[in-house]
């Protein structure tokens, strides 16, 4: 009993709801797509949704954080041929090693307190993942596919549309899960690949935009005040087809990466 409670204090820490709708898991199997044949699973849990991968691609590799969960899934399931288990923290597991160099599909139910770091990670690594459909809170996944002039849009949507974008497939209600959580959820889908620019610029751009959405209610002559001086920003936006008038939530992705090559750059040693 005391071990049980253990498990469900962590998971409660987590933010892990487990599914409990075999449709929605069906749902996210069918979104994968069938190449290639591999599929890493974040935060596997009970398996629920690991035995809807089983059915449709030979090889899953299930990175499990509880150790206990971990030992008892493969058993939980029949013990599949084509199932790995890796116990480790799908935040520092190390993508390299995880993959073998070889580009893996991602899936998975994300605990709504790391699903944003997680998918961070994975939207980077376009060279060994080739496609993430994951389960994040429906607040996320709005900023993951808000465009310019969305509301939403904030740096994680830059960062999302600067390596490929993300699409919203659908939403799900707190029943489909055990225990239910406050809020809904929904699941996105990202087709990581490499950025537009060389990766001096895009860490620019990315800077420039971390510091606009930091002031995001400011107009962009106001907003970046950090990042380039006043007079360079008010000769540079306009000749970069930005209106100094804008907010950074209206800026593209283009307009960011045009900027960071006009502006330029910040002092030797700062």
């Amino acid at each position: 009993m005391e071990g049980g409670a253990t498990i469900r204090t962590r998971r409660q820490k987590l933010g892990q709801h487990f599914l409990r709708d075999a449709r929605i898991g069906r749902a996210i199997v069918e979104a994968l797509p069938a190449s290639p044949a591999r599929v890493i699973e974040i935060g596997p849990g009970q398996g629920a949704l690991t035995g809807l991968l089983l059915e449709r691609f030979p090889r899953v590799r299930a990175v499990e954080l509880d150790p206990r969960l971990a030992a008892s899934l493969a058993g939980r399931l029949g013990g599949p041929a084509g199932l790995e288990v890796v116990t480790a923290d799908a935040l520092t597991v190390d993508l390299d090693q995880l993959t073998g160099g070889e580009r893996w599909s991602v899936a998975g139910n994300l605990p709504y307190s790391v699903g944003t770091p997680i998918i961070r990670r994975l939207i980077e690594r376009h060279e060994v993942v080739a496609a993430v459909v994951v389960m994040v809170q429906l607040e996320v996944a709005r900023r993951l596919v808000a465009g310019p002039g969305d509301p939403d849009r904030g740096f994680l949507s830059v960062l999302t549309e600067m390596h490929g974008g993300a699409e919203l497939l659908f939403s799900v209600p707190p029943s489909c899960f055990n225990p239910p959580p406050r809020v809904t959820s929904a699941v996105v889908r990202m087709a990581p690949r490499a950025a537009a620019a060389p990766p001096e610029v895009v860490s620019r751009a990315l800077a420039l935009a971390a510091d606009g959405f930091s002031h995001r209610r400011k107009k962009l002559l106001n907003a970046l005040p950090i990042a380039a001086a006043r007079g360079d920003l008010a000769a540079s936006l306009p000749a970069v087809g930005l209106d100094a008038a804008m907010r950074p939530q209206e800026v593209p992705v283009a307009g960011w990466l045009a900027l960071a090559r006009a502006l330029p750059g910040p002092p030797e040693g700062a």
